[in-house]
């Protein structure tokens, strides 16, 4: 785990674009992450599913996929990995701590953990996930609807195998946590700038900054 690049990743969650970054600012990011690593509980659930095309299902399963950012994604793909994973419900209670004694230090502590999630991510998919696949893909981004977790998290067994729920509102619990798809065969579709749906409206480039790692 590269602790400078959660920390990086944290501070583009952040606003910040460079500028100096004072002592307080910087000892509450170790403080906060530090905690993280030692509270969190992460957590890793998948199963691969061959593909169907025209329309786009995932047969096996019953589940309707046929989204056009996933057709985009999954073009040259025979399978798919349904993945889910949590840092576990303490990153949750910490969190909600933080709200009632110091703002300051909730928000921070946010940004942190959902940095470290992604980054735990990305790790498990480099050491576990073997061969050429697109990015993970998240429902609730582009025309993908949130409301898909729900039928994912359902057959991969999310919440006996690893306690991840998914609440009426179709947010996640615990919060930090992710389901998402991931495309075997094509590693065309790596993360960009060029390949991201939301490039017109990005905070991110309008600021000089990516919002992805770059390995």
């Amino acid at each position: 785990m590269n602790f400078s690049r959660v920390k990086e990743g944290a501070l583009k969650y952040l606003g910040y674009q460079g500028q100096t970054i004072d002592y307080s600012i910087a000892s509450m990011l170790d403080e906060c992450l530090n905690e993280i690593d030692k509270m969190s509980s992460f957590k890793v659930v998948y199963k691969s599913f061959p593909l169907d095309f025209d329309p786009l299902l995932i047969k096996e399963v019953n589940i309707n996929i046929n989204y056009p950012d996933l057709i985009d994604l999954l073009n040259n793909c025979h399978d798919v990995i349904i993945i889910a994973c949590t840092l576990g419900i303490q990153v949750d209670k910490r969190s909600k701590y933080y709200s009632h004694i110091d703002m300051t230090k909730m928000t921070i502590f946010d940004a942190i953990a959902s940095s470290y999630l992604e980054a735990k991510c990305d790790e498990y998919e480099r050491h576990h996930i073997i061969g050429k696949r697109t990015f993970r893909f998240c429902p609730g981004y582009g025309n993908v609807p949130i409301e898909l977790n729900r039928e994912l998290a359902r057959v991969i067994d999310s919440h006996r195998k690893i306690g991840l729920t998914v609440q009426d509102s179709h947010i996640l619990l615990p919060q930090k946590s992710m389901i998402g798809l991931i495309g075997l065969g094509d590693n065309n579709r790596k993360k960009s700038c060029k390949n991201c749906l939301n490039i017109k409206n990005c905070d991110f480039r309008k600021r000089g900054q990516i919002c992805y790692k770059i390995d």
